[in-house]
């Protein structure tokens, strides 16, 4: 209405509201992919239609016409509350639960209030003295509330509160944009929240005023600012929650969840395939019913269960659940099936020790037979007995090579300080004999001690220098040159030769070997394994001989060891 030409301040103030409100709720329909976005549109859209139609009822005077606008702000004001909580819920990531008995729920009290609304003139139960009260040239109004309008009241607070102190809790994620995101949210619910509450119990001097449609207006502010500023769609916590929720749920590690008196309180799908069990047939029963062999000392362990008549070797994790205080609340149980793997690992045992005992044993008997049967033979056929001691010296090295890796790996981790420096020189000319080569020229620093692993050390200078007098040529010139300089040990090993085979270098450098692409030993497969246990980086390069390069991070030097004149 205009008094005095002039529009009344609340008409305005209420259709700014609602155009602040229909724009934002428009952009959050269009993100309708993301968790939320559509809740938070209806409770815009909802907003829009409550401060619109409380800016037209401010202009009219007619009672019973004045009376009639009550049905859209009601009805806006029945859908605010439910879509709110359905937006926390989903913003949150506890988007299941918005099942449609939920929403129904949720809506059935708002719809009955609507109901009682259209008949309130023949029981007022919602209010009584429904009468106009005119103010800033506003068609304001006036009357007693009655039972269900506090009923009404109240349960918007309950289910706006609860989805406030959803929002709330991103107040503690680690991530500042879900904190900045979650304060803008509960300003703009707060603010209506107030203003209503305000109006509800005749608080203020102007109790004929409802300023929530106003407030609505701070509502669509921050949550547009909240929109643009700090992603609310782009960055939701769903994100998260539901991420360490599929991590736990979908992870094919099995996982229990115990209580304080270990008793199984919840399982993963994983778990329950895994174990063969139902979470409702084992919940509160003990953990030992379904792993039996369990030792709550031992946090890592393996033990044996019998799954469908079958037996499978289990890999459990035994972690503690605490308070923020550090009290024990239970427990969780990770479980893993590593039977292939233990079964592999025990074929890979015999195998590995057939080919190292009787190989190794039986090479020594046919070498002895042949030097037996040599000298009985003419002078002609002792070609064939060199053929046959030369292949039988290979396969007798080569089962000592394997048992020196496996002794070098098994302990690779337990190391000691040791002289680098004269590790690497002593190996490099005991290979340098056994060859009966020319000596390697050697370029590095004359001593330095370090903390790792001799032995690993030793393995790998001499599988280095044993590839390069066998790829060398005929008459091999072969250095090294070694240093140390931020923790990282380098290793050049150098011949002139036609170099490393192709095929040889690229089943190590890949990591793979396949029937057609295999190495003839285990020599740079060694070297290899060495390098990447210690974390380290094994390279060639072929255009001028071959240089095979070494580097291993992170070995701790020990400062008073010297790195003087280098020595060759």
């Amino acid at each position: 209405m205009l008094v005095g030409g002039v529009v009344s301040p609340l008409v305005v103030l209420c259709l700014l509201a609602a155009i602040v409100s229909f724009s934002i709720g428009t952009v959050a329909w269009r993100e309708g992919t993301e968790p939320g976005s559509k809740s938070l549109a209806v409770l815009l859209f909802a907003a829009t239609l409550w401060a619109g139609s409380y800016a037209v009822a401010l202009t009219v005077f007619d009672l019973g016409r004045r009376f009639w606008f009550q049905v859209p702000i009601d009805l806006a004001q029945a859908i605010i509350a439910p879509a709110w909580f359905a937006f926390a819920l989903s913003y949150t990531g506890r988007g299941e639960l918005l099942s449609r008995k939920v929403i129904a729920g949720l809506l059935a009290f708002p719809a009955v209030t609507l109901g009682v609304l259209m008949t309130n003139p023949q029981h007022n139960l919602l209010w009584s003295n429904y009468r106009l009260d005119p103010i800033f040239g506003a068609a304001t109004v006036h009357f007693d509330p009655n039972l269900w309008y506090y009923l009404h009241a109240v349960y918007g607070y309950v289910i706006i509160g609860t989805g406030l102190l959803l929002v709330v809790e991103m107040l503690v994620e680690r991530l500042p944009h879900y904190r900045a995101q979650a304060t803008a949210l509960a300003i703009g619910s707060t603010a209506p929240t107030i203003a209503h509450v305000a109006h509800t119990f005749g608080l203020g001097p102007f109790q004929m005023i409802n300023f929530t449609p106003a407030a609505l207006a701070v509502t669509g502010a921050t949550f547009g600012y909240a929109l643009y500023r700090f992603q609310l769609f782009g960055l939701s916590p769903a994100t998260g929650r539901l991420g360490r929720r599929a991590a736990i749920d979908d992870v094919a590690v099995g996982i229990l969840v115990l209580d304080r008196e270990d008793r199984v309180v919840d399982a993963n799908a994983a778990a329950r395939s895994l174990l063969d069990i139902d979470v409702a047939a084992v919940a509160l029963q003990p953990v030992t019913t379904v792993l039996p062999n369990i030792d709550f000392e031992a946090t890592r362990q393996l033990t044996e269960v019998t799954v469908n008549r079958r037996s499978r070797t289990y890999e459990v994790t035994i972690s503690p659940v605490t308070d923020q205080h550090g009290r024990r609340l239970g427990r969780t149980v990770s479980v893993s099936d590593v039977t292939s793997r233990v079964h592999r690992r025990q074929r890979l045992e015999v195998l590995n020790r057939v080919l190292r005992h009787n190989l190794r044993n039986d090479m020594t008997v046919v070498i002895g037979y042949t030097d037996m049967v040599e000298d009985k033979l003419p002078s002609g056929d002792r070609k064939a007995v060199e053929t046959i001691r030369g292949r039988s010296n290979g396969l007798l090295s080569l089962a000592e090579k394997a048992r020196t890796v496996e002794r070098v790996m098994a302990d690779i981790d337990d190391g000691g300080q040791f002289d680098a420096a004269a590790a690497i020189r002593q190996t490099t000319r005991d290979v340098q004999e056994a060859f009966d080569a020319p000596p390697v020229t050697i370029t590095g620093p004359e001593s330095f001690t370090v903390s790792g692993s001799e032995s690993a050390t030793r393995l790998v200078v001499r599988e280095l220098v044993e590839n390069a007098y066998e790829h060398g040529g005929d008459d091999p010139t072969v250095s090294l040159d070694f240093a140390i300089a931020d923790g990282t040990l380098t290793i050049h090993v150098t011949d002139d030769g036609p170099g490393v085979p192709e095929y040889e270098r690229t089943v190590v450098e890949m990591g793979n070997e396949s029937p057609l692409k295999h190495g003839s030993g285990i020599g740079l497969w060694a070297v290899r394994w060495t390098v990447d246990a210690l974390g380290g980086y094994l390279a060639f390069d072929v255009e001028d001989g071959t240089t095979a390069t070494v580097r291993v991070p992170y070995w701790d030097v020990d400062e008073r060891s010297t790195a003087d004149t280098p020595k060759n």
